[in-house]
């Protein structure tokens, strides 16, 4: 693939967009019992990176308000969306970088990104703590997670 969206007629890309946005559904709908288990942070950064950012923002959009319906919605929606726009934007600026230097990202950075990924979509979502409990109930959560990070080492 070319790497741009803009060869794709209308008809691909929003049927690209549905098969894609159902494997991820049925795998938040499948997985749901599993914590943290589903890939859709790592094909929304696959899109991105083989489709171009606007074509990873529709897929997220549509991923996240179809899936939602099912396992419910609420303010926690909008930060799923918020984060996953927000992978879309840096998956793009890496991509940025990569091909500004006529290169392709290793294997290795690109599995270092994703995982700093997962980090940055918990952050954001946990950011609803704010809107909801105010700034303590925010501060709190930051607290206990890093405790935990650093009673696992």
């Amino acid at each position: 693939m070319s790497g741009s969206i803009q060869q794709m007629d209308k008809v691909k890309e929003i049927s690209l967009i549905g098969i894609l946005a159902a494997v991820n559904i049925a795998s938040r709908i499948a997985l749901q019992a599993l914590p943290n288990i589903k890939p859709v942070t790592s094909i929304i950064i696959i899109s991105v990176i083989v489709f171009g950012l606007a074509f990873g923002i529709k897929l997220t959009l549509v991923t996240t308000l179809v899936s939602n319906m099912y396992l419910g919605m609420g303010i926690w929606t909008f930060f799923q969306i918020l984060a996953w726009i927000a992978i879309c934007l840096l998956t793009q600026c890496v991509v940025d970088i990569y091909k500004r230097r006529d290169k392709k990202p290793s294997l290795l950075v690109m599995a270092i990104f994703s995982m700093l990924m997962g980090y940055v979509f918990g952050f954001v979502v946990s950011l609803e703590q704010f809107v909801v409990g105010g700034y303590l109930c925010l501060l709190f959560i930051i607290v206990l997670g890093c405790c935990l990070i650093l009673s696992m080492r």
